[in-house]
């Protein structure tokens, strides 16, 4: 099984600024994702490896 490596990509993928404080970086789908939208649940089942991104 491969390992993820709890860091962020450089630079991160381009995302919709939606002005949530609460925007994740998920290294599964390498995606950033915010728990207030659509989809942030369904990209994966390691939630617990999504990093917290402060924009």
């Amino acid at each position: 099984m491969p390992t993820i490596m709890n860091s962020l990509p450089d630079p991160l993928p381009e995302f919709f600024d939606c002005g949530c404080s609460d925007i994740y970086y998920c290294p599964r789908s390498r995606d950033v994702e915010c728990p207030q939208h659509s989809g942030f649940d369904v990209c994966c089942d390691a939630l617990d490896q999504h990093i917290l991104l402060h924009v």
